[in-house]
């Protein structure tokens, strides 16, 4: 998929030049979603969407300030609304390019909103998310607090599925929470285990 779309490769260097976090971030969620959509058993173009939405959602982040995009203390109300707005951006971005599909660009535009209708920028509910958006988002969320960030350190998988697993119900359908669960595992690949012998393992 990214060979037959060059400008994909284009936007990921500019963004890996002008924030670092934000590039591997995309690159993370890349990687889960396409790895969830496989656990759910969706088609190979499904998942392949997916697969380049999750690398391509944040690339509106071009268009914000980088102080901002590199802030480390509290975010203001003022700075929030700005930060919304890399979703449009993105849009913008991707929607001018000849490869886009529908299908990535609705992933891109939905992957902030939540079921409750606390999302942005439409503050849809329910349904209306979709299927797709919502692996998207929840893979979002879960790399977003896996990974260290500027305003804060990365969190061990099993306190991000915790708190994700907090959103069963509210802002996650708890049909799509349970599978992601099952789907990571308490254990991820990866993961620092300490075995009753007490020796340290890594899991394969």
């Amino acid at each position: 998929s990214v060979a037959r779309n060059p400008d994909a490769l284009l936007w990921l260097a500019r963004l890996r030049q002008t924030d670092q976090y934000s590039y591997d971030h995309s690159l993370d969620v890349a990687a889960h979603v396409m790895i969830f959509g496989r656990y759910l058993g969706l088609g190979d173009e499904s998942i392949a969407a997916l697969g380049m939405a999750g690398m391509l959602q944040d690339v509106g982040k071009l268009r914000l300030p980088v102080r901002l995009l590199q802030k480390t203390g509290r975010v203001s109300p003022r700075e929030y609304e700005i930060f919304k707005t890399h979703v449009d951006f993105s849009l913008q971005v991707l929607a001018a390019s000849r490869h886009a599909i529908p299908q990535m660009l609705d992933i891109v535009a939905r992957h902030h909103e939540r079921c409750d209708g606390s999302g942005y920028p439409q503050g849809l509910k329910g349904e209306a998310v979709g299927l797709m958006a919502e692996i998207a988002g929840i893979c979002d969320v879960y790399c977003a607090m896996t990974r260290e960030r500027p305003y804060g350190d990365a969190a061990s998988s099993q306190v991000a599925l915790d708190a994700v697993r907090a959103m069963r119900g509210s802002r996650f359908s708890e049909s799509i929470v349970d599978q992601f669960v099952q789907c990571i595992g308490l254990y991820p690949v990866g993961t620092l285990v300490e075995l009753n012998s007490g020796e340290v393992a890594v899991v394969v």
